[in-house]
């Protein structure tokens, strides 16, 4: 997966570290509530996690604009000028 690269770390501890607070916290029965501390470091994490993906995402798109743009307009315009003639033989002379 990209964000367990070995220069990430940091976000790999983290990840860890919430799931184990979490489990930990599962014991308590599923009404037990977090503590503001965990709160803060699940939304810090997950704030991160959405920053990183949005930057991704928005990466692949413009890559996919620049490598797909043109072969979809030329395909558009092929499909265009073939509705044309067709409706041009229609046409009475």
């Amino acid at each position: 997966m990209w964000y367990f690269h070995k220069n990430n770390t940091a976000v790999f501890r983290l990840c860890l570290a919430i799931v184990s607070t979490a489990m930990f916290y599962a014991c308590g029965g599923n009404n037990a509530p977090l503590d503001a501390d965990t709160r803060m470091i699940i939304d810090s994490t997950a704030t991160a996690q959405v920053a990183r993906a949005r930057v991704e995402l928005d990466s692949l798109c413009v890559v996919a604009e620049r490598s797909q743009m043109a072969h979809l307009v030329d395909s558009i315009k092929k499909v265009r000028l073939q509705e044309i003639e067709e409706q041009l033989r229609l046409v009475p002379k």
